[in-house]
Parts: C-alpha cells; sequence; structure tokens
C-alpha cells in the first residue's frame, strides 16, 4: 500500500500558456506550484528547477511539506498564497478577526511557513504589543486556511486565564453603575439598563427592533441580529442569532418600566416606535456601535469607582446572578441562546449570593 504523502515520480515543470508551472502528483492528486515566471524565462526555469528538486529530496527523506507551501515562490518577499487566501475568507466572513488577522500578516510582510518563520513571527507580534490572546486568535484564523502547515499547527501561545470574578459585577456595584447612567448618561440609560436585565448579546441589543418588544406579554423576541461587518469597523449588517434560532427573552418590572418610558421619549422625538431600532445614538439616530457603548460604559464605571469592565461583563453579570438566584440551567440557556452545559462551563460564577442552609 502506498504510503500517503509519498512520491511515485519526481515533479516535472509544465508548460501552462507560456506561464511556468511545477507538476506534482501526490496522493493520486494533480498538484500545481505557479508565479515562476515565463516558460521561456532562464531564471524561471531554473528557479523551478531548483524548486523540484526540494521537494523530491524532502520526500525521500520523509519531510515533505504536504501543504507544499514551503516550495511556494514568495512574490516581493510575502507569501501571496496566505493573504490571497486570507483575503478570500475576510470577504466570505465579513468578521473583525479574520480581516485583522489578514492586516497583521500583511504589516508583517515576511513568510511564516517554517518553525523559524513561525517564531519570527510570534517575536514581532510581542514586539507590536498584541495580547496573547489576540496572537492565538490570528494563528488559529491561519491556520483555518492552511491546515496542512504543521509549523503553525505546532505553535503555541499561552494565553493568560481572565479570572472568574473578573467579569461579574455584584448586586450593589450594578445599582452604582445604573444610579450613575440615569444621572450623567440619561440617553444610554435605558440601553444598559435593559442589557443588564436581560443579558443579551451586544449585536442582539444593538439590533432590537420594536417590533419585537411585546410590551404586554413582559417579554422580548430575538431573531435577528446586527452584527459587525468585518471589513469596515462602524458598518453593520443584518443577520440572524448566533445560534439560527429565535428565543423569547422575559422583561423583569423594572426593566418594563424603563422600555415604556424610552418608547414615549422617542416618540415624543418623532423616532420610529413601529418597528425602528428602539436604541440610537443621539446625534444621527443611526445604529449604536460597540465603541461608543463601551466608552459610555467604563466612562460610569471609573466616576463610581470600579475597575473597568468590558461590555460583555454584562452579560456575564445577568446571568450569573440569574443562576445564584436559584433559576433553573436548562431555563436560562433557552433565554441566553446556549447549551446548558455550555451556559454553566462559562456563566456560573461567583457573586457573593450565597445561600446559607439552616436547620
Amino acid at each position: 500500500m502506498q504510503r500517503r504523502g509519498m512520491l511515485k515520480k519526481p515533479p516535472r515543470l509544465r508548460d501552462n500558456n507560456g506561464a511556468l508551472q511545477v507538476r506534482l502528483r501526490l496522493d493520486g492528486r494533480d498538484h500545481f506550484i505557479n508565479r515562476l515566471g515565463r516558460f521561456d524565462d532562464p531564471v524561471a526555469q531554473a528557479k523551478g528547477q531548483a524548486i523540484c528538486a526540494e521537494i523530491w529530496r524532502d520526500a525521500q527523506q520523509g519531510n515533505l511539506d504536504l501543504s507544499l507551501n514551503r516550495y511556494r515562490p514568495l512574490v516581493e518577499g510575502r507569501d501571496q498564497n496566505l493573504l490571497d487566501a486570507l483575503r478570500a475568507l475576510s470577504e466570505e466572513k465579513k468578521q473583525a478577526r479574520v480581516t485583522h488577522a489578514c492586516r497583521v500578516v500583511q504589516r508583517f510582510g515576511l513568510p511564516i511557513r517554517t518553525r523559524a518563520e513561525v517564531g519570527r513571527f510570534l517575536s514581532w507580534m510581542n514586539a507590536e504589543g498584541l495580547a496573547a490572546s489576540t496572537q492565538s486568535t490570528i494563528l488559529s484564523t491561519i491556520r483555518s486556511v492552511q491546515p496542512g502547515n504543521k509549523a503553525l499547527r505546532l505553535a503555541q501561545v499561552k494565553v493568560p486565564a481572565r479570572s472568574v470574578h473578573e467579569e461579574v459585577l455584584s448586586k450593589q456595584e450594578i445599582k452604582s453603575v445604573l444610579d450613575d447612567l440615569r444621572s450623567n448618561e440619561e440617553w444610554f440609560y435605558p440601553c444598559f439598563a435593559l442589557w443588564l436585565s436581560t443579558g443579551l448579546r451586544n449585536a442582539e441589543v444593538i439590533g432590537l427592533t420594536w417590533d419585537c418588544v411585546r410590551l404586554e406579554e413582559g417579554e422580548l423576541l430575538i431573531s435577528k441580529t446586527l452584527r459587525r461587518d468585518g471589513t469596515a469597523t462602524h458598518q453593520r449588517l443584518w443577520s440572524s442569532t448566533k445560534t439560527g434560532k429565535t428565543r423569547l427573552v422575559p422583561l423583569s418590572y423594572q426593566a418594563l418600566q424603563v422600555i415604556r418610558e424610552h418608547k414615549q421619549s422617542m416618540r415624543c422625538l418623532g423616532l420610529n416606535t413601529k418597528d425602528g431600532l428602539v436604541f440610537v445614538t443621539p446625534r444621527t439616530h443611526g445604529h449604536l456601535y460597540d465603541s461608543g457603548l463601551e466608552r459610555v460604559w467604563k466612562r460610569s464605571q471609573r466616576r463610581v469607582g470600579l475597575s473597568p469592565r468590558r461590555l460583555y461583563a454584562q452579560r456575564h453579570s445577568f446571568l450569573s446572578h440569574a443562576l445564584a438566584l436559584g433559576n433553573s440551567p436548562a431555563d436560562l440557556a433557552a433565554v441566553a441562546g446556549h447549551r446548558t452545559e455550555e451556559l454553566l462551563r462559562t456563566y456560573a460564577k461567583p457573586t457573593g449570593r450565597v445561600k446559607v442552609p439552616t436547620w
């Protein structure tokens, strides 16, 4: 039986309409290495012969890079195949993490193929001040378009564990922040009051429309989101929920009162309270965006003497407190749009609400 990754015969040069290619048959399939130059160019011919020899040598020694990335020529010192693959993924996914990974690789400007090159890339990211979690995400994104790159597969970035207390505000801290927002950030207070009362995801809050607010039933219908367009910082695209499913989120009496007052205020401003966005920016009345909300959120926490948490702390705080109050994990998972085991693993964090048994 032929072992995977074996070459039966050496690679050969091929003329593809005047362009030079290296052709090899690996695991029953033809593979081609392009961007070598013109077929009638002696320099390109020499480059192609050198690549053929390198592939055949590695195959004989058992060191063949099955992804073939190591043998593809660089374009102006860059790994053009990797950049093209990242750009295509960015256009397809339109996710910020993919766009960022593509820009980082392009800024690095050197190949990331061998173990030494991957090490150099990691050192460069450290020097650029990229956080360990960001570096890990970038490596994961590159691996997704180059799954056969062994050097990338073996590279590891140690991400410091986040403290379990870090994301959860206490009940008193939540009251302090909401009181501050009511006094100093009146426009944004309804948004954060609802957020802390429902634990919605960022894109769900930003994309909430009035036709999904059921005041009589005391619930929200979460069926769509305004997710970030990864190719443009402040642009958003309508999308389904993260799980692709519609869910109902109950509202407390306090949250209902806040939403009723907010609806009346929006109606007085002549804004669409039938099927328009529930929360909008104060000047342009367009959709909110994460960076603006984060500034308000952290500004308020600093005013009340707290160490600022990220926006997602509102979801962590709501779900952790709801669990501590004795709600069924299965019920909360349905409200949050999670699997039960994922909810417990991610959001079951200390809140200070320990119920001590009495006998």
